[in-house]
């Protein structure tokens, strides 16, 4: 799809006070306020967002800049931001962060991530404004008390909360909810590449003999495999069609499941990177639903923009989960429920029209709500929020 059938979302402006010192009354020489993003793994797919937001920082008059005990071994995206490998230790990060000078910190960090309590504690004694980033609470546990205080903890201590999206102020006690900030979790759909390659071409390059194709993308072996991609094998090891296949991208598919998949309509490219994410948009543009039974997460996102339906099944799914409008972009089936996840996956395969119309429906959701310029908004006005009440205003 080219870029000319993409929505326009207008780039939000900054604020009026980053507008002022953006604007020359900065003496020469003067380093910009730093941003600085603490974060565990930065993902391959977050390169492209810290790149836009580096250069949206800048525009709002701040210099962006990251914190991470490390950068994913696969990433192949070149780095427009200041990055800083440091393994995770307090005395290290503190010493980091005294040395960048942050007028914001952002914290990007599970609460298993030990680091982060020493952190907020200190950050807070010393004055420096920090936002927690955050989906609000433990999606895989709603009913946890004992999580939901924890959260709500730091929640207490931070000067601000950036959320992946409006229901996850639900886990948020109302007393915080002046100081957080909506920015809707995405990818950076701006440097997606087009693709001229025709379906058949594709299906050439990559050995795929199917006249439709059903496509899975995400790590399988995550979160002890709550992507269930057991289900979509299962459905195909029994599915008796020759004309139907399933492709599965990403990491962790274990001996076990691929010993279980039936090679006639099933094919496992495994992980799939390049610089320009080609090969993945290939793959996209090839396929025709796309089928994620468990924890759909950015898989959707990405299907979404490429104009694919998707099929999942209830389940504890992350925020992402809300893009997908039951009926009109995609279909949820009950968990476990192969039976109806099958039905649903053929009648999206079957029905070039039906098909169609979801396409379009979900290729207009996800460029309306999950813009990567929304998704700074977000993130700018918390910044802004942190700084302004810092300097009292």
């Amino acid at each position: 799809m080219s870029t000319a059938d993409q929505l326009t979302i207008p780039s939000t402006p900054c604020g009026e006070r980053n507008a002022t010192s953006s604007a020359g009354l900065r003496p020469k020489g003067t380093a910009l306020p730093k941003v600085l993003l603490i974060s565990n793994e930065v993902m391959h797919y977050r390169v492209s967002v810290y790149n836009y937001f580096h250069k949206r920082f800048r525009e709002c008059g701040y210099e962006f800049a990251v914190l991470t005990n490390r950068l994913q071994r696969e990433n192949q995206a070149p780095l427009a931001f200041e990055l800083q490998e440091l393994p995770f230790d307090f005395a290290a990060y503190k010493k980091a962060i005294r040395a960048a000078q942050p007028a914001a910190v952002i914290l990007f960090l599970h609460l298993k991530d030990k680091v982060i309590w020493p952190l907020i504690h200190w950050m807070k004694w010393a004055r420096i404004p920090f936002a927690f980033w955050t989906k609000g609470g433990n999606w895989d546990a709603k009913d946890s008390r004992l999580r939901y205080e924890m959260f709500n903890y730091v929640h207490g201590m931070s000067d601000g909360l950036i959320l992946y999206a409006e229901p996850c102020r639900n886990f948020i006690k109302k007393r915080y909810h002046s100081k957080a900030f909506v920015a809707n979790n995405t990818v950076n759909f701006e440097e997606y590449p087009e693709i001229p390659e025709t379906k058949a071409e594709i299906k050439r390059e990559f050995g795929i003999p199917f006249e439709k194709t059903v496509i899975f993308m995400g790590r399988m072996a995550a979160g002890n495999g709550r992507k269930r991609v057991d289900d979509l094998i299962e459905m195909f090891r029994e599915l008796d069609r020759t004309d139907v296949g399933l492709v599965l991208v990403g990491s962790g598919l274990s001996a076990e499941l691929q010993g279980r998949m039936n090679r006639g309509n099933t094919k496992y490219l495994g992980e799939v990177h390049d610089p320009g994410n080609r090969q993945i948009s290939k793959l996209c543009k090839m396929a025709d639903v796309c089928a994620i039974p468990g924890h759909v997460g950015l898989g959707l996102n990405q299907a979404f923009y490429w104009g694919l339906p998707v099929v999942t099944q209830e389940d504890n799914h992350p925020p992402e989960i809300y893009y997908l409008e039951e009926g009109r972009n995609g279909f949820i089936v009950p968990r476990g429920d192969v039976a109806a996840l099958r039905s649903q996956i053929l009648t999206l395969v079957d029905d070039d029209e039906l098909r169609a119309r979801f396409s379009r429906h979900a290729r207009e959701s996800i460029l309306r709500n999950a813009s990567i310029e929304g998704m700074f908004g977000g993130f700018r006005d918390c910044v802004e929020f942190m700084t302004a009440k810092r300097q009292g205003r």
